[in-house]
């Protein structure tokens, strides 16, 4: 299954380091709710964010509940965010259709996984700060029988020019498109169980791959 967010182990296993703060947070992100100009006056914090506590300790989402007389449970995120004494940061999402985005941040680099709700990574980001060239990793899943059968594709993009709410966005949604704009294609490579093979396309459009009993199985492409 994919990180709990009560399991702090799971967020940042390294045991050399040590937790100074954490804390626990719901949000609303105010783009992904439909538009209603009145929102703005109940983020008092400019965040384009509802917090359940925000900069000034004030629960945003119940005042925009209370206020505006809306219900904001189908759009609520659950972060957990560590802070660890080597300055480095984890945190952890739950998104409201079960996707988990964990992030690590160093002062050198930032990491981001994403997960479905039956936990099976779907896309990676990483970037150093010292370079403009980051990378994005997509992962298709198709699963027949005990078996799973992996597409990987690498892209890289201009950090700089890249918006931070791609993360967000793919996390509401699941779609690669919030997740992709702006990248350019560069690999792309196939695992079945978790182990690298080569895989061919078919006249059928499928991908034909051989397990190690030297099967041939054949996996629909999407």
């Amino acid at each position: 299954m994919g990180f709990e967010i009560s399991d702090t182990k799971a967020l940042n296993p390294n045991t050399h380091k040590t937790l100074k703060k954490e804390t626990n947070v719901t949000k609303v992100a105010l783009w992904q709710l439909p538009y209603d100009s009145r929102y703005a006056d109940y983020d008092t914090d400019n965040t384009s964010w509802f917090e359940s506590q925000n900069k000034q300790h004030s629960n945003e989402i119940k005042k925009a509940e209370r206020a505006l007389n809306i219900n904001l449970k189908e759009y609520e995120v659950y972060t957990k965010k560590l802070e660890y004494d080597d300055k480095s940061v984890t945190e952890i999402s739950r998104f409201p259709n079960g996707n988990i985005v964990k992030t690590n941040r160093t002062k050198n680099y930032v990491s981001v996984e994403i997960r479905d709700k039956s936990g099976q990574i779907t896309a990676q980001k990483f970037y150093n700060y010292s370079s403009k060239d980051g990378r994005k990793t997509v992962y298709k899943n198709i699963t027949k029988g005990g078996d799973t059968f992996t597409v990987v594709r690498i892209f890289s993009y201009d950090r700089t020019k890249n918006k931070a709410t791609d993360i967000i966005n793919y996390g509401y949604t699941s779609q690669e498109l919030n997740f992709l704009g702006g990248c350019s294609f560069e690999n792309e490579y196939y695992t079945l169980n978790g182990k690298e093979v080569k895989a061919e396309l078919n006249e059928k459009n499928e991908y034909c791959v051989k397990n190690e009993q030297g099967e041939t199985l054949v996996f629909a492409a999407e």
